[in-house]
């Protein structure tokens, strides 16, 4: 099964990891953190809930320049 894991930073700011049943990282909090530990379990927790669903999707193919 699927684990969130939200956790303090050695610099003091909260982050967040998915990790999937074979303990491969899924997603993160992208390294930036947060100050606040309810704020960071409210993003990963929509980022996972699927709030995001209805975000636009792109595909880029080539480097950019």
């Amino acid at each position: 099964m699927a684990e969130r894991l939200v956790y303090r930073r050695s610099d003091g700011r909260w982050a967040w990891q998915l990790t999937g049943d074979a303990g491969q990282v899924i997603a993160t909090d992208g390294g930036q953190g947060y100050d606040d530990e309810n704020y960071c379990r409210m993003m990963a927790d929509a980022v996972i809930g699927g709030d995001f669903a209805e975000a636009t999707r792109r595909i880029r193919r080539s480097f950019p320049d």
